[in-house]
């Protein structure tokens, strides 16, 4: 690293001001620190904590392991990557809004304070230069600091707002997206279900979800997708298809590992407002990971013939990528984990 490396790095601020303020975004603390114009361009540069990034390592470097030994579960797996899932405000903040006129992003950049993200400390050494102060963030390890930077919509030749009409700034989101572990048990029969109400808590949310499952059914997957992509492929001499013999061959290879001749695969069918389910045989979970599975790689989704649940609330699928016997009756379930909204 040379002193020409920092310096390429370092913003230059034509214009800026300092509000130094702390806000809560999408329930996460966050320190606004500056807003500055370089050229034509403001940006907004705001501060976050993020995970302790070694402590992620270590854990990836153990399930990597464990994964080439053989031992490593799909159930282990899963929820190590629930442990990732977080995402970054990046994905949530859409603008921002001072006094009732609204300012959107064009795009927005950001990182970790490593110790070669130059950009990242330069910032810090810059606004420690004009005494920003740091906040809840001053005695955080620099390692668990994230900075994010997010350029405002237009062409500026000056600021657009003084430091005192920041006192009325507000952040513009989305709504946040979380992929949480839920681990409920659930044993029950093919087939109708009784409409029992069942619920978890989602610490994000700090709340209650509620859930019903509706239908428990078997999908003969193979059969049913062979007959969609045969008839594909008898239209394919009138119709401009890029779809290859190879193409298929492949498909039905990938069907095959997800439901072989004779075999079933499960579609549960529920009711929940607030959240997308992710539901897995308890056998499933038990398997060992495989390295580089062909089926992995493919998706498929069910649907459910019904529009609405018992419960009048839109129903939603989800489908088990898994083989199980066309005779089964009874099942062991694990709703592992959920994708809820705010």
């Amino acid at each position: 690293m040379t002193i020409q490396d920092i310096r390429s790095c370092a913003h230059n601020f034509e214009e800026a001001l300092f509000p130094a303020m702390e806000l809560e975004i999408s329930g996460e603390a966050a320190l606004l620190a500056v807003i500055f114009r370089e050229a034509n361009r403001i940006t907004a540069c705001l501060f976050a904590e993020d995970e302790d990034v070694a402590e992620l390592q270590e854990e990836r470097v153990r399930m990597e392991k464990k994964r080439r030994r053989g031992t490593l579960t799909l159930r282990e797996e899963k929820l190590a990557e629930l442990k990732e899932g977080g995402g970054s405000l990046l994905e949530v903040i859409r603008g921002i809004r001072v006094n009732g006129e609204e300012y959107e992003f064009s795009s927005g950049s950001g990182g970790r304070m490593e110790e070669y993200n130059l950009e990242g400390r330069g910032l810090v050494y810059q606004l420690i230069y004009h005494g920003v102060s740091f906040g809840f963030l001053e005695e955080r390890p620099m390692s668990m600091v994230q900075y994010l930077l997010m350029e405002l919509e237009g062409e500026y030749e000056k600021m657009p707002f003084s430091e005192d009409d920041l006192k009325t700034l507000e952040i513009i989101t989305a709504p946040r997206h979380y992929h949480i572990p839920v681990k409920q048990k659930i044993k029950a029969a093919v087939g109708a279900q009784d409409g029992k109400i069942r619920k978890f808590y989602c610490e994000k949310l700090q709340r209650q979800i509620q859930y019903c499952i509706n239908h428990i059914e078997l999908a003969d997957t193979l059969s049913e997708m062979k007959e969609k992509y045969d008839k594909m492929r008898a239209e394919q001499a009138s119709r401009e298809l890029d779809f290859t013999q190879k193409d298929y061959e492949m498909l039905m290879g990938y069907l095959q590992e997800i439901c072989p001749p004779g075999m079933r695969n499960l579609q549960i069918e529920y009711e929940c407002e607030e959240a997308s389910l992710e539901f897995y045989m308890k056998k499933q979970l038990q398997e060992k990971v495989k390295i580089n599975t062909g089926a992995t790689a493919f998706f498929l989704a069910g649907r459910s013939a019904r529009k609405e649940g018992m419960h009048g609330k839109k129903m939603k699928v989800c489908f088990i990528q898994y083989p199980v016997e066309a005779d089964i009756s009874e099942i062991e379930l694990e709703l592992l984990s959920a994708f809820v909204q705010e």
